[in-house]
């Protein structure tokens, strides 16, 4: 059984319900829809499969927008997609025009006044390249130095511009305002700069009276990278996107900033995901090169709680293909991962507080005992995620019966959300933690699980711990 999450980006090619109920059977726990390119009404689409899919496959599954954030894009093109020649030349406006393979124009009025003769632009990741050669009052010509093809809401990536764009578009507080009226699980931000443009979203957020949504910052240059640990104070996480990253830093360096914000989310404890190009040779082929299993391993040795699928799952042609290769692939690394090393590390240098030690105790004895599952009850996802932290060798089952909890526990590492009542002693805990136990997994007798909690259940200690053998009578 898995432990490293699988974030899945819902698109054409995942639109259907067969599908999106197949994804989550094969080991999707989030699935992701980017609002730079869906609409609200496929949003509602895409939520009332997902909502189905629970049902189908009775898993608990996370929902996760995806905001433009601070970010220059696209226009709709009039074909959806188009391909720019080399050589030939592109005129970008600061109004809109029917876009298509001689004019553009974004979502930002006043481009043209951003870039210099000289500049280089970037597009879609970089494939595509243009020089700025003639600046205009309302517009500027590019020269096509190498070509590609281009899709509708595509970044927009001007070299080595600085410009301070706004927080929050008038379309960001829009897609925040869907996000709490249908009371999804997470919000990616899109190109966070600083714990401001954080903060912004909690304002919103706050002044709305949803504070269940979990913020997921995604770090995709290099002014986010140095204000990394101020951001990390006010996200829940953050998501390393690969994509727009590697064109803000030189792309050799991408490894090494990639482990030093998965280091530095597990010191805080806080969530940490990869996303971008993991498999992209399944976007048209049945098979992964040998370079993107090696890329998924070692992002599961380097401790991310999940990995996320875009061009795989959106438009590849083989969305299903992918996620069972990326689930084979994490499965093998975590047999090797060091578990018991990486949990005395992971103590000596955290915080070694009543639920520190409680946990790491539980995880401890689950490896020494080689238990079978450890069993948190929780009302906020606090002893859950605290056993997570520590990355335990068999799975957690996080039971709580506040639902936004047990969504919101989506993505933690080897957490399996479980809805429960509400216990009132621990006795009852340990009773009914074991009847969960045997109804969500194919247990055998003797299995040994490691019960854990706190009481009261709405206090942030956990401060039990007990070991149980099952036996088929006891349900």
């Amino acid at each position: 059984m898995k432990k490293t999450k699988i974030i899945a980006s819902l698109g054409p090619s995942s639109s259907d319900q067969k599908t999106i109920i197949e994804m989550a059977r094969n080991g999707v726990d989030v699935f992701r829809i980017n609002l730079s390119h869906a609409t609200f009404s496929e949003c509602d689409e895409y939520i009332k499969k997902i909502h189905n899919a629970e049902e189908k496959t009775k898993r608990i599954l996370g929902i996760m927008l995806d905001i433009d954030g601070p970010s220059i894009r696209l226009d709709s093109l009039k074909e959806g997609e188009v391909e720019l020649l080399e050589e030939k030349e592109i005129r970008f406006y600061n109004y809109h025009v029917v876009c298509n393979n001689t004019q553009l124009s974004t979502n930002y009025d006043n481009i043209a006044n951003l870039v210099n003769i000289g500049d280089k632009i970037l597009l879609s990741n970089g494939e595509v390249k243009l020089e700025v050669k003639e600046i205009n009052n309302d517009n500027f010509l590019c020269k096509i130095l190498e070509g590609g093809i281009i899709k509708s809401n595509q970044t927009v990536y001007i070299e080595n511009n600085k410009t301070n764009l706004p927080s929050i578009s008038k379309k960001d507080y829009e897609n925040i305002m869907y996000a709490i009226k249908n009371n999804v699980d997470f919000l990616a931000l899109s190109f966070v700069r600083d714990e401001q443009d954080v903060l912004a979203v909690v304002d919103i957020l706050i002044e709305n009276g949803n504070e269940s949504i979990s913020l997921i910052s995604k770090i995709e240059n290099e002014r986010a990278f140095l204000n990394l640990d101020e951001i990390l104070k006010v996200s829940d996480g953050v998501m390393i996107g690969r994509g727009d990253f590697g064109l803000d830093v030189e792309i050799s360096k991408l490894p090494y900033y990639q482990k030093e914000i998965l280091k530095k989310t597990n010191e805080v404890e806080k969530i940490g995901l990869v996303a971008t190009d993991f498999l992209k040779t399944m976007v048209h082929d049945k098979a992964p090169s040998r370079a993107e299993v090696l890329d998924i391993y070692n992002a599961v040795l380097d401790k991310t709680d999940g990995i996320v699928l875009c061009d795989e799952t959106t438009i590849g042609d083989y969305p299903n293909e992918a996620i069972k290769v990326l689930k084979n692939v994490i499965i093998e690394a975590e047999n090797n991962f060091p578990y018991k090393e990486n949990l005395d590390k992971t103590f000596k240098e955290g915080n070694q507080d009543v639920t520190s030690t409680i946990s790491y105790s539980v995880v401890d004895s689950a490896i020494l005992l080689d238990a079978n599952c450890i069993l948190a009850n929780t009302m906020s996802g606090y002893t859950a995620r605290k056993i997570s932290y520590f990355k335990p060798k068999c799975p957690i089952l996080g039971l709580s019966p506040n639902l936004s909890t047990v969504r919101s526990l989506t993505l933690n590492y080897g957490v399996i959300p479980v809805l429960s009542k509400k216990y009132t002693d621990t006795d009852e805990i340990v009773k009914e933690c074991i009847n969960k136990y045997k109804d969500i997994v194919d247990y055998k007798e003797d299995d040994v699980v490691i019960i854990t909690g706190g009481l009261p259940l709405n206090n942030k200690n956990t401060d039990f711990m007990k070991i149980e053998k099952i036996q088929k009578t006891e349900k």
